[in-house]
């Protein structure tokens, strides 16, 4: 039987802070001097411990949140917390070498909006050379330095994502942007690259629902972002003090969107 993985609650429970824990789950909150709360908890940022006033037995670490966040067991919550913000320094693994890969322009492309000339141009495709990313669609990605970071993979029959071992979620795109006037944010590259196909080359993504702290740094240096996010609250808070943003609440998928409904978004005389 194998060993079971030894995790230090307290060591976990004091490293992370409940804001580093928000932002990563995307979850909506204020801040104070002394606290950070929404319309269901209080956490006291001297403490590093939160509740619920409407609940009293609901209380504690970062772990008892997001054990009650999650429907989680605590052990569990204490692995995904260790993995997600403890285990990322990976300045002692070698530099990993990047393959070239061939990508092939594939009909999941088509039918996401995304022209093959700009498939071309962003650096996606199918891969079907023997690789860790064969069988997947693959973005190349860069940092805003244009450094090539390797690639992150799409399986089209499951809807998973592959990201490499420590891979630091850049902001996708933000090397071709020159421009600081205004930007595009999706979470989805995909959706990126159809805005893209659509004429529309200011836009960057973040990766995933949630926004990391290198992203936000990027995203206050542009004056006007339209952010596309189904729970944009929590990503507005922390960049409209130096940013001027609009996000839209709409009901629908962003891929149902139509090209006039984007533009109209664009508009400075959209009110959203």
């Amino acid at each position: 039987m194998s060993k079971e993985e030894f995790l230090n609650f307290k060591e976990i429970s004091s490293a992370i802070s409940f804001e580093e824990m928000l932002n990563w789950l995307n979850i909506p909150f204020t801040k104070t001097e002394k606290e950070l709360k929404n319309e269901d908890f209080i956490v006291s940022i001297e403490k590093n411990l939160f509740f619920y006033p409407k609940n009293e037995n609901l209380k504690g670490s970062v772990i008892n949140f997001l054990a009650n966040h999650n429907g989680i067991g605590l052990r569990e919550a204490a692995k995904l917390l260790k993995a997600e913000f403890l285990l990322k320094d990976n300045s002692h693994i070698p530099k990993r070498i990047i393959p070239n890969l061939t990508l092939e322009h594939h009909q999941y492309l088509i039918e996401r909006g995304i022209k093959k000339e700009v498939a071309e141009q962003y650096e996606v495709g199918y891969v079907k050379q023997r690789s860790i990313m064969a069988g997947r669609i693959a973005f190349k990605i860069y940092d805003t330095n244009e450094n090539n970071l390797g690639y992150i993979g799409y399986k089209i029959e499951d809807g998973t994502w592959f990201f490499p071992k420590g891979f630091k979620r850049p902001l996708y795109n933000a090397h071709r942007i020159k421009n600081d006037e205004f930007v595009i944010v999706t979470i989805d590259p995909f959706e990126a690259l159809r805005i893209v196909s659509l004429g529309i080359n200011e836009v960057v993504c973040l990766l995933a629902n949630s926004m990391t702290t290198e992203q936000e740094t990027e995203l206050k240096c542009f004056k006007s972002i339209l952010l596309l996010h189904k729970e944009p609250q929590n990503i507005v808070n922390r960049i409209r003090t130096a940013s001027f943003v609009k996000a839209p609440i709409y009901s629908k998928l962003l891929p149902e969107i139509t090209e006039k409904e984007l533009l109209a978004m664009i508009s400075p005389e959209a009110q959203i």
